[in-house]
């Protein structure tokens, strides 16, 4: 009848939900218990199973996690040889460990625990003090200010029994359920929470005359007791260690780092690209055509070239490139031949007409930059052109 009363409270404390959260800071404050406790006894034993009671005083250490924790229990016995009781006492420290970050989310608290102790048998008015070893595990199930109903079952190992002939070693299982409280817990209330203070340290912060508070000295975001390097210029953009940033190199000015470079070397003040390299103001002048496999511009030509003259002239700053291209017709080093002599043709007849000779380039690029296909003749003819490229200004 025992076993099974004290197997459904076990239960039913096991999986009782929670009617309030425990604090989390009773991890970290010592804390007393209560429990009556079930014992199922070696079979070794001329003994019933038998009840009795258990007190425990916890100390929470460094982790938060952990305790060390003292117990007594006492229980009695019913002899089987005479209906009499016969009577256990003992005294453990144990380590015990919540279980709560490892299994989730959940209403209760698991924990595990494991020690040793001393354990006394009265057994027909004859008393004997073994050492012995236990271990096991329960939850924690919340209950009201900060008190939580505790459950646990153990095993305990009991060593060297003279009351058992030819019997070193006696296993019982011990089933307790009881309540829990921490210390700061009295007369109904808990304990008031000291003052908080601003921040952690009675320092004086220089720059907002705060106390209590961590320092930044340098104003870098990073407080000095994490500051790695202290001292930083204000303003200057740190990482969490409070050092500063790697910064952006850009050798050429363009506004572009030189990780994303590609033309690290621009000619200062020229529009570039997000690629760094410097945008072509790009003019294909329509009619500019010459004769029949050669350099020499056509009527037509010379014509289109006066206007551009002109206008060349107005724009004294810009420096252009003259680029000739081909179809793909012949051979690829012939049609690049060809394309470089028709934009020195061009080039020249410029500066004829009153252009700076210094800043014209002539740059022929073959059959290699095609803007139609060379597949048809009309294609073909808008790949033979000559184009003016404004590079700087």
């Amino acid at each position: 009848m025992n076993r099974m009363l004290f197997a459904s409270a076990f239960a039913g404390a096991c999986l009782a939900g929670p009617a309030a959260a425990v604090s989390p800071d009773d991890a970290r404050i010592p804390y007393v218990g209560a429990a009556g406790e079930f014992v199922s006894v070696d079979s070794t034993r001329a003994n019933d199973d038998g009840v009795g009671a258990r007190l425990r005083l916890g100390f929470p250490l460094k982790n938060p996690a952990s305790a060390l924790e003292v117990s007594l229990y006492s229980n009695s016995l019913e002899r089987d040889l005479d209906g009499e009781n016969d009577y256990q006492f003992g005294l453990f420290v144990d380590y015990v460990h919540d279980l709560s970050a490892y299994v989730g989310d959940l209403p209760v608290k698991p924990f595990v625990l494991a020690g040793l102790g001393l354990a006394e048998d009265d057994i027909l008015a004859n008393n004997d003090i073994h050492p012995a070893i236990n271990a096991g595990g329960g939850v924690l199930v919340p209950l009201v200010r900060n008190i939580a109903l505790r459950a646990e079952a153990r095993y305990m190992a009991q060593f060297n029994s003279e009351h058992y002939a030819d019997e070193n070693l006696l296993n019982d299982l011990r089933f307790n359920v009881g309540v829990q409280i921490p210390l700061s817990w009295h007369f109904g209330q808990t304990a008031s929470a000291p003052e908080k203070k601003e921040c952690e340290l009675t320092v004086i912060d220089p720059q907002t005359g705060r106390t209590d508070c961590v320092v930044d000295t340098d104003q870098d975001g990073v407080i000095d007791q994490k500051d790695v390097c202290p001292g930083t210029p204000l303003g200057t953009v740190v990482n969490a260690s409070g050092c500063p940033l790697a910064q952006k190199k850009d050798t050429d000015g363009d506004g572009v780092t030189d990780t994303f470079d590609r033309c690290p070397d621009s000619a200062p003040g020229a529009k570039v690209d997000d690629q760094g390299c410097e945008e072509q103001e790009v003019v294909v002048l329509r009619g500019v055509t010459f004769e029949t496999d050669s350099a020499v511009l056509t009527a037509n030509a010379k014509i289109v070239l006066k206007r551009q003259a002109e206008k060349l002239k107005t724009q004294r700053a810009a420096l252009v490139e003259v680029a000739g291209h081909t179809d793909s017709r012949g051979a690829a080093e012939y049609n690049t031949e060809l394309s470089q002599a028709r934009a020195q043709s061009v080039v020249d007849f410029l500066v004829a007409e009153g252009v700076q000779a210094s800043r014209l380039t002539a740059r022929g690029y073959g059959e290699f930059e095609p803007v139609a296909s060379n597949e048809t003749e009309e294609g073909r003819e808008l790949n033979r052109r000559v184009e003016l490229r404004t590079i700087a200004e």
